[in-house]
């Protein structure tokens, strides 16, 4: 039978973020206090890709459920309150699909967009009168 803190997926607070950084610089564990009141501060667990960084918005005091399991090792599986600041950090490779934006269309600030070898920048047109003309 399993004690109170191995084998059961638990609550807490995020008492500390720590561990070291991964692809995007983002640190990969943290220290849990559980919500059980005699309980102490747990082990280095994990955080998931999806939560690390600005994509999970961690920082101590924030409540999230977590798996513990028997060797001590554990994983954090989600914020408490469902919260998601709708951020990608780093690059995205999408492969056999399509990219479809609705409604708020694609905002580029402060780089260039490129299909095919075009850049959407530097790219020109030709005018009627054979003379070329920069981007529109």
């Amino acid at each position: 039978m399993p004690n109170s803190n191995t084998q059961m997926i638990q609550k807490g607070k995020i008492s500390s973020i720590e561990g070291e950084p991964d692809r995007n610089g983002d640190k990969t564990t943290a220290r849990v206090l559980p919500s059980t009141a005699d309980s102490l501060v747990t082990r280095p667990l994990t955080i998931p890709w999806y939560l690390r960084g600005d994509m999970g918005n961690l920082s101590p005091g924030v409540e999230v459920a977590y798996a513990m399991f028997e060797d001590g090792t554990g994983l954090i599986l989600s914020r408490m309150d469902g919260e998601w600041p709708g951020i990608v950090p780093g690059d995205i490779t999408i492969k056999k699909g399509a990219l479809t934006v609705q409604d708020k269309g694609v905002s580029v600030p402060s780089a260039d967009v490129t299909a095919s070898g075009i850049s959407l920048t530097s790219h020109t047109h030709t005018a009627p009168h054979g003379e070329t003309t920069g981007p529109h």
